[in-house]
C-alpha cells in the first residue's frame, strides 16, 4: 500500500478518515483504524473495506492473516442475497482463470473511451470501480493517469500482481466506495453495472466521486429490441444456458464456455477470417454471431464466454433506463454510444 493512500480512505462503518494502526506502519499485513477506533484489515498491501454481507468472505479467504490478528472482529454477515454473492466468487474464480493481457485489450480499452471529446489521461486522479483484474487501469496507467482499483472481489490480488507498483488497490462494493465525496477526476465502471441488482443504486454511489467538472463513464449491456429476430433468439438460447450455467461448478463452466467457443470458432470465427477479404465474402459473414472475437486468442473467446455464462446477474438496458440513471445521479449527459451495448459519458456540473 503507497505511502498517504490510507488517509484517502473512509472508514465503512462511521466515514471517518483512516490511518495506519500504528501510525506509519507500512507492513503489507496491518490494520487501518479510524478516529472512533474501527479497524480495517489490509491484507498483502491491500485494504479490504467490505460490507456485512461480503465481509465474513475475507475469514475464509485469508485464513493465515487472521490468525496473525486474531483481536481484529469483522461485521457478522447479513443474510445477502445468494446471487450477490455468487457473482462476487465467480467474478474472483474468472480473473484467477484468465489474467492475461492481450495485445486485443488496448484496442477494446480505445473503443471504450471514445466520445466526442478525447479523454486527456495525463495527471487524471481516476477510480476503475469493479477493475476486475485490472485490464483496463493497466492501459489507464500506461497512458499518465493516476489509478485506483476498487473490486469487490478477489480479482483484485490479480490486478495488484500486476499493476501494484504504480496504482492503489481497495477491496471494495462500488455501492460503497470508501471515499469522500468528489475524489476523482474520472470514474469509470465497464461491464460491472448491469450484473449488479439495484444498478441505480450503483451508479448514484459512483457519481457523488465524480469532481465537479469530472466524469462518469460506463459500459453496460444493451437490450436487443431493435435487433434482428435472430439475435433475440440467440440471446434467449444463451438466457437459458445461463440458468443451468451459474448453478455448475466453476471448473464445469469453464468446460461448458470452451465447448463453445471450439463451435463459434469453426461455425463463424473462421469462415469470418478467411472470406471478409472480399466484398461478397464481408457480406455473407459480418452479421455471424460472434465475429467481433474474430481476431482475438482462442482463450480469450473462451473467458469471454466464461463471463458470460459464470454470473447470475446479468441485466440489460434500453438507451433511455441509462440515460435516467445518469441524470437521477445528478449528471449532464454528454453521449451514449451504441456497439455491442452502452458506452455512456456524463459529467458534473461545475460547482
Amino acid at each position: 500500500m503507497r505511502p498517504g493512500f490510507a488517509g484517502a480512505l473512509r472508514c465503512p462503518e462511521c466515514g471517518d478518515p483512516l490511518a495506519t494502526d500504528p501510525p506509519g506502519g507500512h507492513e503489507p499485513d496491518t490494520t487501518l483504524r479510524c478516529g472512533l477506533g474501527h479497524v480495517v484489515p489490509v491484507i498483502a498491501g491491500i485494504p479490504r473495506l467490505l460490507p456485512r454481507e461480503t465481509a465474513a468472505l475475507l475469514a475464509a479467504a485469508h485464513p493465515a492473516y487472521f490468525e496473525k490478528f486474531p483481536a481484529l472482529r469483522l461485521p457478522a454477515a447479513s443474510a445477502a442475497a445468494p446471487a450477490s454473492i455468487r457473482t462476487l466468487q465467480a467474478f474472483a474464480d474468472e480473473w484467477r482463470r484468465f489474467p492475461e493481457l492481450h495485445d486485443v485489450h488496448r484496442r477494446i480499452f480505445d473503443w471504450y473511451f471514445e466520445g466526442p471529446e478525447p479523454v486527456r489521461w495525463p495527471g487524471l486522479e481516476v477510480l476503475d470501480a469493479g477493475c476486475g483484474m485490472g485490464r483496463w487501469l493497466h492501459f489507464a496507467r500506461e497512458a499518465g493517469a493516476h489509478v485506483v482499483g476498487m473490486d469487490v472481489s478477489g480479482a483484485i490480488d490479480v490486478a495488484a500482481a500486476r499493476d501494484g507498483a504504480g496504482a492503489d488497490f481497495v477491496q471494495s462494493d462500488l455501492r460503497h466506495p470508501p471515499f469522500a465525496p468528489a475524489s476523482f477526476d474520472l470514474v469509470y465502471s465497464l461491464g460491472v453495472v448491469h450484473h449488479l441488482e439495484d444498478p441505480l443504486a450503483g451508479v448514484r454511489a459512483l457519481a457523488k466521486l465524480v469532481r465537479p467538472g469530472g466524469e462518469l463513464r460506463l459500459y453496460v449491456y444493451r437490450t436487443l429490441e431493435e435487433e434482428p429476430l435472430w439475435r433475440r433468439w440467440l440471446l434467449a438460447a444463451t438466457t437459458a444456458l445461463r440458468r443451468v450455467t451459474t448453478r455448475l461448478p466453476y471448473a464445469a463452466v469453464h468446460a461448458v464456455s470452451w465447448v463453445v467457443a471450439a463451435t463459434a470458432t469453426v461455425l463463424f470465427l473462421w469462415p469470418r477470417r478467411l472470406l471478409r477479404g472480399t466484398r461478397l465474402g464481408d457480406r455473407l459473414t459480418r452479421e455471424l454471431p460472434l465475429v467481433h472475437y474474430a481476431d482475438v486468442p482462442f482463450r480469450m473467446v473462451v473467458s469471454e464466454q466464461f463471463d458470460r455464462l459464470v454470473a447470475p446477474i446479468e441485466g440489460r438496458f434500453s438507451r433511455a433506463q441509462v440515460e435516467g440513471w445518469l441524470r437521477d445521479s445528478g449528471l449532464d449527459v454528454v453521449a451514449i454510444l451504441p456497439g455491442l451495448g452502452w458506452r455512456a459519458i456524463a459529467k458534473r456540473p461545475p460547482g
